[in-house]
């Protein structure tokens, strides 16, 4: 008898306890045990915006770098263009889905020379926007209007006319091919308002492949020397960083995009890659306090 009250006793309790519902209380500063911090940021990054790719590494909270692709594509560096004034995306429903994030800056759906890749076809900033040749005069009709008017979108006739590949730049410097011609280094500086520089980075001429960078900092292939660091933030007067993208790829613009205030990067990114990238770029990283 006493081991049937006791088994009853325990099925009320069972019963009176109330039903445990996760809330999205951030403010809860309890810690969590070390040794059981690793399953319960896995818990954790289940229930957060799918949008956003937040990490947990080495004690640090990652969220300026977010995850991000287009079916089974990780290289969105091809697919869109980030600025500080502007977002070139491929499609609509692209656009729709980055209106809300990047309020503050238009977001503007685009074709060029009727391709999607259009992270690799043209390059820009805060002032400018260069395009291929190639161009439609549709394109470029719908790019004017919805662009900024401070915006100059300038055509450029090279035979190098994969102008994400062979140009980076931020709103003050420009890297170039070496092979681009004299007058569209003319132009480069006249529509972007940048000083121009031919150079490669490991011994690669595709400049525009091989770096990302902001106002802040640069992250560069990952075979870069530290000469040819220390030679490249002097002349950019910029902190460099090498690193990789979509877990070990030195290609690093083909899975990054960024601006002075965000990043985007490849759905294959490794948490160890978005704490470099954040360091890289010069975006605050915040110490993770562990929350339920």
């Amino acid at each position: 008898m006493s081991g049937e009250r006791s088994t009853q006793s325990s099925e009320l309790e069972q019963q009176a306890k109330p039903e445990v519902v996760p809330t999205n209380n951030d403010t809860d500063d309890v810690k969590k045990p070390t040794s059981t911090l690793a399953e319960w940021w896995r818990e954790r990054c289940r229930k957060l915006p799918s949008r956003h790719h937040y990490c947990y590494y080495g004690g640090l909270f990652i969220n300026r770098a977010m995850s991000l692709s287009i079916g089974n594509c990780k290289d969105v560096g091809a697919l869109f263009r980030l600025t500080n004034s502007y977002m070139l995306v491929c499609d609509e429903q692209e656009s729709n889905r980055f209106h809300g994030f990047v309020a503050d800056i238009p977001v503007v759906k685009t074709s060029l020379a009727g391709c999607r890749v259009i992270g690799r076809m043209c390059v820009g900033n805060k002032n400018g926007l260069l395009i291929p040749e190639a161009t439609t005069d549709l394109e470029l009709q719908h790019l004017r209007r919805d662009l900024p008017d401070s915006i100059e979108v300038r055509t450029l006739e090279d035979k190098l006319s994969a102008l994400g590949n062979v140009i980076v730049c931020n709103d003050r410097v420009a890297l170039i091919h070496p092979d681009l011609d004299k007058e569209s280094e003319e132009i480069i500086a006249d529509a972007l308002q940048v000083e121009v520089f031919r150079y490669i980075i490991a011994n690669n001429s595709l400049v525009g492949s091989y770096c990302v960078m902001n106002n802040n900092g640069a992250m560069v292939h990952a075979d870069a020397s530290e000469t040819e660091l220390e030679d490249l933030a002097s002349l950019l007067e910029l902190q460099l960083t090498t690193g990789t993208v979509n877990s070990g790829s030195k290609v690093v613009a083909s899975g990054l995009i960024a601006n002075d205030e965000f990043a985007y990067a490849g759905k294959d990114t490794t948490c160890e890659e978005y704490v470099s990238i954040e360091k890289a770029l010069q975006f605050p990283i915040h110490r993770c306090n562990y929350y339920n």
